[in-house]
Order: structure tokens, then C-alpha cells, then sequence
């Protein structure tokens, strides 16, 4: 009979009575069970010497690890040469990056470090949620931060201000030969990009009167060189061109910052932004004039100097910042309905897939130059970000697209039911579940880029394995092969490892494979 039937339920030893366990059951005390069954105990019983046989595999194991164990020790604390380490930091860290300049790039990697801090402390607590927007703010902001400070930059005074304005209007003759005809065409088409998303989206009088008076400002600073008919190509076609491509972006735009009432409020931010740039953009460039010329703030260094680790995190980050969106929008088009975007995006993708990396990093170092003005050189650093972000974001792109069509018909149909336009299905319903779904293989094309780096020593950049093998070429430090090598194997695990943490943390805060 149990409790729920008797007429008088079970008493616990203090006089209570405990419902729902049987009079026998109740009069029993409560034991543990066995340590051996239970806990690390248990673990190692049944998973590790559950049998004669796994027990003495286990200890034979056991044995040959302790032992290669104890080589390793004794050759990491005796016999190894860690001085090609301790006397070379500088030049593993920062390369041949100009000495009195390295605190620049000490800077940079600080401020990485802090962000990176600021970011995991913020997360972990709820209560800190309005420190999040800023935060990200900072991340969006960094790499500019640190590109300054990396290749240095100039600032224009009142005079190279007026004097850079007064070249587009009274000697746009000259602007060819001071490399600074694209100036003009840039600043139209940001201008008109601002102007197209403020025009849509605020509809006070005195904000579109401003905007059109700043859209019809650059367009006058370009209307001389327009009229010029020298060049091969038409200035005023470069011109139409920018200024049309600047307005479709803008109106591009548009449809997904009037979604959200933030998006109205950044418009006040873009303009701040554009005039910033459009400033820099029409006056920056030297005369050869010193009086007339920007101020250096930061001496230039060349891109061809970074080397080392920076120049392998600097590969590493800016690829895979540059190679996401790019690989977004090529998934998009491979799944477009428009036969000539699919057909383009299935080309290139399947052309850049089936190259291995090393040919695509001399296509750029070789093929690239010969595509641009013969006055127009990018480092050679540049054309390696340029390959590498074209390999990776091929790959990309397929595993993008393979989340595109993991994601249910019925959310689309569901958005066009309620009203939503094909961009704003895509921005808003599609894209968000389709990254959330494949994040671990994001994540695993990011790592395999960043052990990909190592490629670049063979055309002649000085990344973190092309140092340290110039390194173990110095006489006092012949046959360290094996010390310089454990480093940076070292090195890269613990960037690799890292990064794959980063991913589960982030999967499970999304929940993937879990709903």
C-alpha cells in the first residue's frame, strides 16, 4: 500500500510526517553513493580502467606520456637556447618597423588588449548594458585608429585647406599631375550618398536645404575639371558616374535606416562624418610647396616596414574585416534571381575556389598593378590584403549561402506578409538566422586564414615565420631552428584556441543547435 492510500501517512524521524514515501521506505536512512561510482573516482573507474586490459593500456600510456613529458622539460629548461627569443622580442614583435616609432604600434596593440577586456567585462554583466553600444562604437572605430597610427598621418591647415579648394576651382588643369583627379569625383559621391539618405528620411525643410545646398557646393568644386576634355576618359562622365553611384547607395541605405528610429538619428552623425571626410579628401595632398603642404602629425611609414607579429595580425584582422561583408554579398548574388549577378557571383567563387591561395597571392603581387593608372602603386602589403581577401571571402560566400538555404521558406513568406520589402526581408529576417547557423564554420574559415598568413613569406613579406627564419640565420644563433619554431607554433595555437572559445561562447549565448 503506498502513502497516497494509507490512512495514516509515513513519520520522519523528528515526529513529521513525510509524504509521499512508503512506511518502510521512510523508517530507512539516506546513503551516499560509493566514491568509486561517482565524481573523478568514477570518471577514471569507467572510462579508464573499466577492464584488466584498458588498465594496463592506460598505465602503458601513462608511462610514454610522463616520459616524453620529461624530455620536453629538460630540454625547454636545459638544453634549450631561449636567448634568440629574450635578445630578439623586438624585432619578433615589430619587425623592421622604424625603432624610434615602435611605440606606435605598442599603442595600437594596448588599445586591442583593453577593448578586448572592456568587452568581456561588459558582457558578463546585465547590469552594465548601456556600456555595450559605446563599446562596439570603439571596435567600429579601431582599425582607423589604428591604421593612423600605424602608417601615420597628416593634418591640413587653414592655408593647404584654401589652397587645395582653390586648385579644383581656378586650376583643376594641374590636379592630374598632383595625382589628386580622384579627389573631387570621392567627395561628390559620399556628399550625395548623405544628401540621397536625408532627403528620405528627414523631412524638416531646413535639413533638406542644407543638404541639397552641400550637394550642390561639391558638385560647383567639380564643375571645372568637368569641363576639361583632356583625359581619355571624360571628367564629367567620372563625375556623373560618382555622384549617381553615391545617390544609389544612399537611397540603398535608406530603406534600412528608416526601420528604426536610431536609424533616423544617425543622420545629424553621417553628415558630421561625410563634411570630416570630404574636407580631408579635397585638401589633403601635397604641392610641393612646405608652406602650402599639410602638417605631419605622425611620420609615414611605409607599409613595406610592418613585419613580424604585427604585420601577421595586421593580415589576419583586416582580411577577415574586409573578406565578411564581401562574402555576404556574394552568397546574396549567387542566390539572386537576376541571371547576370548569379552568373558573375558563381564565376568568380568558383574560379577563386579552385586556385590555391599561393597563385591568388602572385596574381595580386603581379596582375593588380597592371589594372590601375600607371601613377597609382599599392605596397606590397596592400596587394597581399587584396588576395587574401578575395580567397577567403570565396570561402566564405559558400558557407554563407549554405545557412540561406538552411533557413525555413515559411519565415520569408511570413515577412512579405507582413508588408516588408525583399531588402528588408533579407537585412532583418534572413541574413540574422542564416549567420547564426553557421558561425562555427565562420569561424573555422577565420582560423584557417589566420594560420594561411604564413604564406606571404614566399612573396617576400616578413611575417611572423619569415622573422624568425631570417632570425636563426644570425651566427651566434645557427641551430635554434627548433626554439623559433616552438614559438610560433605556440604563438598561433594560442590565437587559434582563443578564437574557437570566442565561438562556443557565442554560440551557446545564441543557442545554436539548441532551438
Amino acid at each position: 500500500m503506498n502513502a497516497a492510500r494509507s490512512s495514516r501517512p509515513p513519520e520522519a524521524s523528528d515526529g513529521a510526517p513525510r509524504p509521499g514515501l512508503p512506511p518502510a521506505a521512510a523508517a530507512l536512512p539516506m546513503e551516499r553513493p560509493p566514491r568509486t561510482e561517482v565524481g573523478p573516482l568514477g570518471w577514471l573507474r569507467h572510462n579508464l580502467f573499466s577492464s584488466t586490459f584498458n588498465a594496463g593500456l592506460t598505465l602503458m600510456l601513462a608511462g610514454l606520456l610522463g616520459w616524453l613529458g620529461w624530455l620536453a622539460v629538460r630540454w625547454t629548461v636545459t638544453d634549450a637556447n631561449w636567448g634568440v627569443v629574450l635578445k630578439n622580442w623586438r624585432v619578433i614583435l615589430f619587425g623592421v618597423y622604424p625603432r624610434a616609432e615602435i611605440w606606435r604600434p605598442a599603442a595600437g596593440l594596448i588599445l586591442v588588449f583593453v577593448l578586448g577586456w572592456l568587452t568581456w567585462w561588459v558582457w558578463r554583466r546585465t547590469e552594465m548594458w548601456r556600456m555595450r553600444r559605446p563599446i562596439l562604437a570603439a571596435w567600429v572605430i579601431s582599425p582607423l585608429v589604428f591604421g593612423l597610427l600605424l602608417g601615420g598621418f597628416e593634418l591640413p591647415t587653414l592655408r593647404s585647406i584654401g589652397n587645395g579648394l582653390g586648385y579644383f576651382l581656378f586650376r583643376p588643369d594641374l590636379l592630374s599631375a598632383l595625382n589628386a583627379g580622384w579627389r573631387g569625383p570621392v567627395a561628390l559621391g559620399l556628399v550625395a550618398a548623405v544628401a540621397a539618405i536625408t532627403l528620405d528620411l528627414d523631412r524638416r525643410p531646413l535639413a533638406r536645404a542644407l543638404s541639397a545646398a552641400a550637394l550642390v557646393a561639391t558638385a560647383l568644386f567639380n564643375l571645372p575639371s568637368a569641363l576639361l576634355f583632356s583625359a581619355q576618359v571624360p571628367t564629367a562622365l567620372i563625375v556623373l558616374a560618382a555622384g549617381g553611384a553615391g545617390w544609389i547607395v544612399g537611397r540603398w541605405c535608406t530603406r534600412l535606416l528608416s526601420w528604426t528610429e536610431q536609424g533616423r538619428r544617425l543622420v545629424p552623425w553621417l553628415w558630421l562624418a561625410v563634411l570630416v571626410a570630404c574636407l580631408f579628401v579635397l585638401t589633403d595632398f601635397k604641392v610641393g610647396r612646405p608652406e602650402f603642404d599639410p602638417v605631419e602629425v605622425l611620420t609615414s611609414v611605409q607599409p613595406s616596414l610592418w613585419s613580424g607579429v604585427l604585420l601577421t595580425l595586421v593580415l589576419a584582422t583586416v582580411t577577415a574585416v574586409l573578406s565578411f561583408p564581401f562574402g555576404v554579398l556574394l552568397a546574396l548574388g549567387r542566390t539572386s534571381r537576376l541571371p547576370v549577378v548569379r552568373a558573375c557571383c558563381v564565376g568568380l567563387i568558383e574560379v577563386v575556389r579552385g586556385v590555391p591561395l599561393i597563385t591568388i597571392l602572385f596574381m595580386a603581387q603581379v596582375m593588380l598593378p597592371m589594372f590601375l593608372p600607371m601613377n597609382l602603386s599599392i605596397d606590397r602589403v596592400l596587394r597581399a590584403i587584396a588576395g587574401m581577401t578575395i580567397f577567403t571571402a570565396a570561402y566564405l560566400a559558400e558557407v554563407i549561402r549554405g545557412g540561406l538555404q538552411a533557413v525555413p521558406r515559411e519565415q520569408v513568406e511570413a515577412a512579405r506578409a507582413l508588408g516588408l520589402s525583399e531588402l528588408l526581408v533579407t537585412a532583418l529576417v534572413v541574413l540574422p538566422q542564416a549567420l547564426r547557423l553557421v558561425i562555427p564554420a565562420i569561424m573555422g574559415q577565420f582560423v584557417s586564414m589566420f594560420k594561411d598568413t604564413t604564406l606571404v613569406a614566399i612573396i617576400g613579406l616578413l611575417e611572423l615565420l619569415g622573422i624568425l627564419s631570417s632570425i636563426t640565420k644570425q651566427r651566434e644563433f645557427l641551430g635554434t631552428v627548433r626554439e623559433v619554431y616552438l614559438l610560433a607554433a605556440a604563438f598561433y595555437f594560442v590565437i587559434c584556441y582563443a578564437m574557437s572559445v570566442a565561438s562556443r561562447r557565442v554560440e551557446t549565448r545564441l543557442g545554436v543547435g539548441t532551438r
